[in-house]
């Protein structure tokens, strides 16, 4: 038993990891862009920096909603059984 609860939360972290790397992706690359203009334009404002991460962020998770959902529904589906039979004793 508790080798299937340690093999579950494994593949509870890989999944995680695994599901916010899109959207880590998107912010890295929002921000190199915007870190290479700002230092360009010189433009030291902070709010130039946040908004095009928060909008990639939020164009990302737009993006890749069906792909993460898919994820966890699959994952909720494999983990529902064994939480039900260790529930049972």
């Amino acid at each position: 038993m508790t080798a299937s609860l340690v093999a579950l939360l494994r593949e509870g972290f890989l999944l995680a990891l695994l599901l916010v790397a899109p959207l880590l992706v998107a912010a890295l690359i929002a921000g190199v862009i915007t870190g290479l203009i700002g230092a360009f334009t010189q433009i030291q404002d902070p709010a130039v920096g946040l908004v095009p991460r928060v909008a990639a962020i939020g164009i990302a998770v737009v993006l890749f909603a069906p792909s993460i959902a898919r994820q966890l529904d699959a994952f909720a589906g494999r983990i529902w059984p064994l939480i039900t039979s260790i529930g049972a004793g």
